[in-house]
């Protein structure tokens, strides 16, 4: 059974306050979008080993260990906590209030505090306007928040803003060249406008598109390319990759992972995999530029 006893680890406590809370919460809400029961949601939203899966991503290009790091958008403070207590980490994280899920600031800051951490390292803020001095942190890493903000390219400008000269953003988060959107759990092809997007979910999938109005479905490989050249006209950038490497990888090894709604996606690789088409199907992905997810990393330059 999916509790909150289960998901605990020696990294993160998992109280039934705030299982119970994302449940009622973000778990109701999106039930009849994605299909997801309630329990699964709040399981997968606070499932410490999403943390660690995460850092190892961020590890390719960086050690984590001891460092200064901003985590935009803190969610329910599960990879705050997981990698504070792990790695060492002196983390801050952001995440606004009364905004959206605004109740993930509060339930964040209660399971840090419940797992004897400092809650106000969950700070109240957007990431188009980080309350934070330039070249602070060491690096700036983000999850599943770009396509939610109201301004994305301000989002990557404040990240490179805030990390030292020589430190790594790392943002994650969907590609709308990509097929799959797992708020919807639903499959469509390249989204070159938001209101094609909405007509797609309404249409075909006969699900409520209110929240997908409010998907920033500009965020893609071109989008982040164009965006990332001009801010560099101001600060020099090395774009270390866009999550090519780790798509083809998890292709190759049919490794999708088993969070939310991904379970779909999951069967076509393996599907694709046993008849040996994985490789073939990586590579002509990539060259339309649909992979999943984003992954824009670059280090700011001395």
């Amino acid at each position: 059974m999916m509790n909150a006893d289960s998901l605990s680890t020696p990294d993160c406590l998992i109280t039934n306050e705030a299982f119970s809370r994302v449940r009622q919460s973000q778990g109701t809400y999106f039930e009849p979008l994605q299909g997801l029961d309630p329990d699964q949601f709040a399981a997968d939203t606070l499932d410490p080993a999403r943390a660690l899966e995460a850092a190892t991503i961020l590890k390719r290009v960086t050690d984590v260990d001891g460092k200064r790091i901003l985590e935009i958008g803190a969610g329910c403070g599960v990879t705050h906590i997981v990698w504070t207590k792990h790695f060492g980490i002196d983390g801050t994280a952001v995440e606004p209030e009364g905004e959206g899920f605004g109740e993930s600031a509060s339930i964040a800051r209660d399971l840090v505090a419940a797992n004897g951490l400092d809650p106000s390292k969950i700070v109240g803020a957007t990431g188009e306007k980080l309350p934070f001095d330039d070249d602070h942190f060491d690096v700036v890493y983000s999850s599943n928040v770009l396509e939610h903000t109201a301004e994305p390219a301000a989002v990557l400008r404040e990240a490179i803003r805030v990390v030292k000269p020589g430190g790594i953003v790392q943002i994650v988060c969907p590609n709308y060249l990509s097929y799959f959107d797992g708020h919807y759990a639903a499959f469509h092809p390249p989204i070159f406008s938001n209101r094609f997007f909405c007509w797609w979910i309404k249409t075909v999938y006969g699900k409520d598109p209110a929240f997908a109005a409010t998907i920033r479905t500009e965020v893609n490989p071109v989008w982040a390319r164009r965006t990332l050249i001009e801010i560099s006209e101001s600060t020099p950038l090395e774009i270390l990759g866009l999550g090519q490497d780790v798509f083809r990888e998890r292709m190759r090894n049919s490794a999708v992972g088993r969070w939310m709604a991904l379970g779909k996606v999951g069967r076509l690789v393996k599907i694709a995999s046993t008849l040996k088409l994985n490789r073939l199907a990586a590579s002509v992905v990539i060259a339309l530029q649909g992979w999943t997810p984003l992954i824009i990393t670059l280090r700011k330059r001395p």
